[in-house]
């Protein structure tokens, strides 16, 4: 279970460091948007995977769960609106 765990955390820390060099790499910062948006669905799900492994179904798990459910729908609205603000920005209507 140890080897699991570890495993989905350090998936987790290699999907920010990949997300990290597409961010450098990408030339827009629309394209940069989506490298965030999947760095937050894809982190936040693989240690919210490890935590109910280390914890199973308890207290602690579910507010993990809940707190994943709460970044990722402000982690949207957020994504949104700075791709809102981008278009303004270049004089684009969104």
């Amino acid at each position: 279970m140890n080897v699991a765990i570890g495993v989905l955390l350090a998936l987790a820390v290699a999907v920010t460091w990949l997300a990290a060099l597409v961010l450098w790499r990408l030339p827009r910062a629309l394209d940069r948007l989506h490298a965030l948006s999947f760095l937050n669905v894809a982190a936040s799900g693989l240690v919210t995977v490890a935590a109910f492994l280390a914890d199973g179904f308890s207290g602690r798990s579910l507010k993990i769960l809940v707190m994943m459910v709460v970044f990722l729908a402000w982690a949207a609205v957020l994504s949104h609106v700075s791709g809102r603000a981008v278009l303004m920005r270049e004089g684009r209507s969104a």
